[in-house]
């Protein structure tokens, strides 16, 4: 699906010719000649890529910006501000923006722009898949609504054999994997199976438990933990992050993806 970018200008001719240009490379491209007209599409239309003037009639790149960044399923768009003024780039800058374009526009320099963005998110898409692999399907499910909600891309299940399949395929960042998985593939063959692959070789594994300590409820128990974890270490597991619970439990894994 082509994706969609909308450019938000007060100069019409130069637009239409930017319009074409960008098309021809394979985009849809939506055009407002002021702020007020952006909004309104931009409510009714999902976009990727929002392009902006800053001195537009009706409402202003200013007041549009501020807009976009009242709704949360809008500040994530990335925004390229068309300007050649130092003190308006400045001002968008310590507002967070990172993309600028002369005024006025040249279609060149835009696609260059464009295809950048698009590129570095792709990137960073990638550097977010991560691999779930647990015995308890609704923690599970947790995890990956948890790190869904902080923009990895997430495959999740409960089959080993799957699980390696889809690490090979997939090249994932990171893997979570529960370190008292049974049946006949346990934990610590599952880890040292990815490490035999060096495409494998920079994906963090993670090792995990589901249970609360009142879970475990004896010597047994525990010591059955420790030497699963231990197991898993020694099998190549990168780190051991102990017991999931959902308040803490992307602070415990988002310094993977840095």
């Amino acid at each position: 699906m082509a994706k969609k970018i909308l450019i938000a200008d007060d100069e019409p001719t130069v637009v239409a010719l930017v319009k074409q240009k960008i098309e021809e490379r394979g985009y849809e491209v939506f055009v407002a000649r002021n702020g007020k007209e952006a909004w309104d599409i931009i409510q009714k239309t999902m976009m990727d890529l929002l392009v902006i003037d800053v001195i537009m009639p009706v409402m202003d790149g200013v007041d549009l910006y501020k807009e976009i960044k009242k709704v949360p399923r809008l500040a994530g768009i990335p925004i390229v501000i068309i300007t050649d003024n130092r003190i308006f780039r400045e001002s968008f800058q310590a507002l967070g923006i990172e993309h600028f374009v002369p005024k006025p526009l040249d279609s060149e320099k835009l696609i260059n722009k464009v295809e950048y963005i698009f590129t570095c998110a792709d990137l960073d898409q990638k550097n977010k898949q991560t691999l779930v692999l647990g015995v308890n399907a609704p923690v599970t499910r947790d995890m990956t609504n948890i790190l869904q909600e902080h923009g990895c891309v997430v495959g999740s299940g409960l089959d080993p054999i799957e699980f390696i399949s889809n690490c090979l395929i997939l090249t994932p960042k990171v893997v979570l994997v529960d370190v008292l998985l049974k049946g006949d593939v346990p934990s610590r063959d599952i880890i040292r199976a990815l490490r035999c692959f060096t495409r494998l070789s920079g994906t963090q594994i993670l090792v995990f438990t589901q249970f609360a300590p009142e879970d475990i409820g004896s010597i047994q128990g525990i010591e059955e933990l420790r030497q699963a974890k231990n197991d898993c270490i020694e099998a190549g597991a990168s780190q051991y992050i102990g017991r999931f619970t959902p308040m803490t439990f992307w602070d415990m894994v988002k310094g993977q993806f840095l």
